[in-house]
């Protein structure tokens, strides 16, 4: 039989193989948290962004998945047992898009970059003077690196104009949420 064309059945095996095969893979996915749910929606929107290996290290605003998150924090949740999905796929030195671009506004921006060239000359004279530094329980930089990541955040965080909505406040409290002070105040430790 197989000789006079009786192989279709092996059209139609392959074809319900590949179909299983994506049916456990997306079962599979959708069992996942959160955090690989949206990576791998970013993967399939750009696979080659930002890595030669294809694999995505930054994710766009933008996805398939939406990002749905929760207003305040749970009480030692570094200490919870959540399995293995839970814990974090991104390296802690990673950027944010929001510390992209308030670290580009403080170096490209003629007044933010005087200013806050003088608050880093000023954190640093001022690092020299702290408890830390003189019992020598902390280096300079790392001591001005904490006041000057303090500094940048309470100021920018201040300047929030009073007549913006609640709406607009949320927001930008939101996109703030994920912006690495202290990534921006080692920027600035290091070019002044």
């Amino acid at each position: 039989m197989a000789g006079k064309g009786g192989g279709a059945w092996k059209v139609a095996y392959a074809d319900f193989v590949t179909a299983m095969m994506a049916f456990f893979l997306v079962m599979w996915i959708a069992g996942q948290d959160d955090k690989v749910k949206r990576a791998v929606g970013f993967y399939f929107q750009n696979p080659f962004a930002n890595s030669e290996a294809g694999i995505s290290k930054t994710a766009p605003r933008t996805g398939s998945v939406p990002e749905f998150r929760v207003a305040g924090s749970i009480p030692q949740s570094e200490s919870i047992t959540l399995g293995r999905g839970r814990n974090s796929y991104n390296q802690r030195d990673e950027k944010s898009m929001a510390t992209k671009l308030i670290g580009n506004w403080v170096f490209s921006d003629k007044e933010a970059n005087k200013y806050w060239r003088e608050q880093t000359l000023q954190h640093r004279v001022l690092a020299k003077e702290s408890p830390e530094v003189l019992n020598k329980r902390d280096t300079v930089e790392s001591v001005a690196n904490q006041m000057l990541a303090k500094k940048l955040k309470d100021e920018i965080l201040r300047d929030v104009p009073p007549q913006a909505s609640k709406l607009y406040k949320d927001l930008f409290y939101e996109t703030t949420a994920d912006v690495n002070w202290t990534q921006i105040a080692q920027d600035l430790l290091l070019h002044y």
